[in-house]
């Protein structure tokens, strides 16, 4: 089961930590107790932490700007049953409408791998325009100046391959829809 922690806003590893990375390909509309209804992003995120390996859940909320972190329960899971956290964790997401996909960042070169890793809005949290860190949940949301990833997915740094890949996987997607 994967619970709320409220109070991470972003998730201060290095790149080496990562074990494994998937990103939403589509933005969903969600509806969460304290924020208003608005379009996510999701990523889940495979990493080492001390000896064991942990497993987060993260919600892009981009009206409220904010990052929602969700843990495995348990602190440390033990390798042989990471794919089966892993799946929950998918479950988890895809339950909500997202479509995952993996981005390999493990597979790359060191520096591909460091631009990626700080491109993405988990290793320094998302920067907002107001004086506070974060808006409060249930306040209204801070207003996005122009040309801001408010209602869209933000627009990172990717290799050409990946965005190849996941323009075939868009296409798959859309062929199966298509056949029901």
């Amino acid at each position: 089961m994967f619970l709320p922690d409220e109070a991470r806003t972003h998730l201060p590893i290095a790149t080496a930590q990562v074990v494994r990375l998937l990103r939403s390909i589509n933005p969903v509309a969600v509806a969460l107790t304290g924020y208003p209804g608005q379009r996510a992003g999701a990523f889940l995120c495979v990493f080492t932490a001390g000896e064991g390996v942990r497993v987060s859940v993260v919600l892009e909320l981009f009206d409220s700007r904010r990052l929602l972190f969700y843990n495995y329960e348990q602190e440390r899971v033990e390798e042989g049953e990471l794919d089966a956290v892993v799946d929950e964790g998918l479950y988890f997401v895809e339950s909500m409408g997202f479509l995952m996909t993996d981005l390999e960042l493990q597979t790359l070169p060191k520096q591909q791998r460091e631009q990626m890793w700080r491109t993405l809005p988990l290793a320094a949290g998302i920067l907002c325009e107001s004086p506070n860190q974060f808006p409060v949940p249930g306040s209204p949301p801070v207003p996005a100046s122009t040309g801001s990833a408010a209602g869209h997915l933000p627009v990172t740094v990717v290799s050409e391959a990946f965005e190849a890949r996941r323009q075939r996987l868009v296409d798959s997607v859309g062929r199966m829809l298509a056949a029901f």
